[in-house]
């Protein structure tokens, strides 16, 4: 469990994230492809340009987009089942109220939540079948994403060149 907890931990460490991509390989499995990005582009203040934005010097020069670039890791999260989980629109989340018990930043693992609530009232899985379980919330530039499992997923990291 030390080599999950150490990958999770790699994922929570990033400053921003974004969904790259959703899927379910098999049947009630889901894979989610993770991209860490970064707001390290500078400004090119000499040319009165933005080189990372391309727009003239001005009160916006000295914004940075946010990006994915070379060096940026990228994250594979693979739950073999699940029990749910939603995708939202990140401009239109609510963010869990302070009552919900989680840990982490970007990724989250709650054991009490309105998620939670939700699938107790949606559906009949509970601590006798199939288990106790957890979820799970991956909060991306955009997205988020809520999963609801018994297990811990399978992560691979890897960096873009």
């Amino acid at each position: 469990m030390i080599e999950v907890d150490a990958q999770i931990e790699a994922i929570r460490s990033a400053r921003y994230l974004y969904l790259g991509s959703i899927s379910e390989p098999e049947d009630n499995c889901l894979r989610l492809v993770i991209l860490e990005a970064t707001s390290d582009c500078l400004p090119n203040q000499a040319t009165g340009w933005s080189e990372a934005t391309g727009l003239p010097a001005g009160p916006f020069s000295e914004t940075k987009p946010i990006l994915h670039e070379p060096g940026c890791r990228i994250f594979e999260i693979v739950w073999e089942s699940y029990i749910g989980y939603a995708v939202q629109n990140e401009s239109f989340h609510i963010p869990e109220p302070m009552e919900s018990e989680g840990e982490g930043r970007l990724f989250v693992r709650y054991t009490k939540s309105v998620y939670l609530d939700y699938l107790a009232k949606v559906t009949f899985a509970s601590t006798e079948f199939p288990g106790p379980f957890v979820h799970w919330g991956i909060y991306c530039l955009n997205h988020t994403i809520e999963v609801a499992s018994m297990a811990a997923p399978r992560i691979s990291i890897s960096v873009r060149r």
